[in-house]
């Protein structure tokens, strides 16, 4: 019995040499489309309408395993024009694009539908 746990934890160990250098190497922004925005704002807007051109169509069909969180990104965005234009975008509703007081961005709203 000692020498299947001696063996098992040598096993363990050798995993874990092997496998922590290529874990750590590994870099989370890379996959990140929207990691090149500085402005916050900005960064929550692209994650916003980003995160749906990631998935297939499989995985948007299956709506319990792969939520939206669009509208969570939306929430985080502290300009009241470009949070509108976001929920806006993010619910598909023009409607909203009329509650915008920037005019440029307004119009822009008012191009996407």
């Amino acid at each position: 019995m000692k020498i299947i746990r001696k063996v098992g934890l040598l096993g363990l160990l050798a995993g874990l040499v092997f496998m922590v250098p290529h874990l750590a190497s590994a870099d989370p922004k890379s996959s990140d489309p929207c990691a090149h925005h500085k402005d916050k704002d900005q960064l929550n807007l692209c994650r916003a309408f980003e995160i749906d051109k990631a998935k297939t169509d499989e995985q948007k069909k299956n709506r319990y395993q792969n939520k939206d969180h669009s509208t969570y990104y939306c929430s985080l965005i502290k300009n009241r024009d470009l949070q509108t234009y976001c929920y806006a975008v993010a619910s598909k509703t023009k409607s909203q694009c009329g509650n915008i007081i920037n005019a440029e961005l307004e119009k822009k709203c008012n191009s996407k539908f």
